[in-house]
């Protein structure tokens, strides 16, 4: 954004040495009529779109607004290119007809209104703006107007990509996955498209830890990060959600096609390699999968999250290794149905763990059923 702002500057020759604190005042010229070819982008627009455009344009990045013309976010060429380079060849995976929402690292937050301001428009068109230019080794990296401090992208994207990134695993992290939650929630209540929440936990985890260190637990969850982010699609959200749990959201997932990549993310996880010091032959997730049919309007994500929680819930407590859905409409409620469970080898270690955890099923499972019996 400040790249293209400054194309138009004029700003004193004398060099600001990065050791010398000085500063010089300029002014900041903007043309009142700059080139907008792939600058300035309406929300909504498909990814393949915004790839056309982008590459028809000189800019390096995309201001995204809303209805309102408010800036929602900025979207660079790079982060454009790892995208569809990530894009699958999976027939679901139409990642080409996405808005560029889904590719921005995070939502920038509405203007707050302190006072009345003329349209930006409008100084543009008034001409020069004063400024004082802030330089870095040589290279403008912002620019203070009377009012405000604009930096530039390339500064400001790396610490918001941070701030929203799990760091052990380089998925989203908590904060970041329930804002997008609240996202797709609004947009699947307006195109009555679908919405699937899945809850993953990676079965006997803290095995990991005690036998084989915390340096090895965290590059099995990476790993296993990784391995249900490949399992989804380009524009699914994966986030790491807390310890050993994982949660997804899987847009447009219909109920009848729901099974397909539990069984997929199981199976995938179960190939990844476990440390040498682990007893246990496989890794292996217990899931729990909301999916919203219809009837948006009457549920909320807090109760989302319950259903698919009460779903995890029941995979572990039928013994692990397994996972449970729950179809939501606004009419009826399915109950919770088992749609991927693996059989373990009798003599395993895998196999005795599971029974250790059958001694006291049946009080589980009644509990399980009272807690789901308000969901059902």
């Amino acid at each position: 954004m400040i790249d293209a702002l400054l194309k138009f500057a004029s700003i004193p020759n004398e060099t600001v040495m990065s050791f010398h604190p000085r500063y010089f005042e300029g002014r900041l010229t903007v043309s009142s009529t700059p080139s907008r070819a792939a600058a300035v982008i309406k929300a909504g627009t498909s990814v393949l779109d915004l790839a056309l455009m982008m590459e028809q344009s000189e800019f390096r990045y995309a201001i995204v607004q809303d209805g309102h013309k408010e800036i929602i976010g900025i979207i660079s060429r790079d982060q454009l290119n790892q995208y569809t380079d990530m894009a699958s060849v999976d027939a679901t995976d139409t990642w080409q007809t996405r808005p560029v929402e889904d590719l921005m690292t995070t939502r920038l937050a509405p203007p707050t209104a302190t006072r009345t301001s003329p349209c930006p428009i409008e100084v543009v068109a008034d001409g020069d703006i004063s400024c004082i230019p802030i330089v870095e080794q040589g290279r403008i990296v912002g620019v203070m107007t009377r009012d405000d401090i604009l930096m530039s992208w390339d500064r400001l994207e790396p610490a918001l990509r941070e701030a929203a990134t799990d760091d052990v695993t380089q998925l989203a992290n908590r904060t970041m996955f329930m804002r997008r939650l609240i996202e797709e929630w609004d947009r699947s209540t307006r195109s009555k498209d679908p919405l699937a929440l899945f809850l993953f936990d990676v079965d006997y985890f803290k095995q990991v830890n005690d036998l084989c260190g915390h340096m090895a637990g965290d590059e099995v969850l990476a790993a296993v990060g990784q391995s249900v982010k490949n399992s989804l699609r380009s524009y699914d959200v994966v986030a790491r959600i807390g310890g050993d749990e994982f949660a997804a959201l899987c847009f447009n997932c219909k109920s009848e096609t729901v099974d397909r990549p539990l069984r997929r993310i199981q199976e995938s996880v179960r190939n990844i390699t476990v440390p040498a010091s682990l007893p246990r032959r496989e890794l292996t997730l217990s899931i729990g999968a909301a999916v919203v049919r219809s009837g948006f309007e009457e549920l909320t994500t807090d109760e989302l999250f319950s259903y698919a929680d009460a779903c995890l819930y029941q995979s572990k407590a039928a013994g692990r290794n397994r996972a449970f859905k729950i179809i939501l409409d606004e009419t009826t409620s399915t109950s919770p149905e088992c749609v991927g469970c693996a059989a373990y080898s009798e003599g395993s270690v895998d196999y005795i763990l599971h029974h250790e955890h059958q001694v006291s099923i049946d009080d589980v499972d009644a509990g399980v059923r009272s807690s789901t019996s308000s969901y059902v």
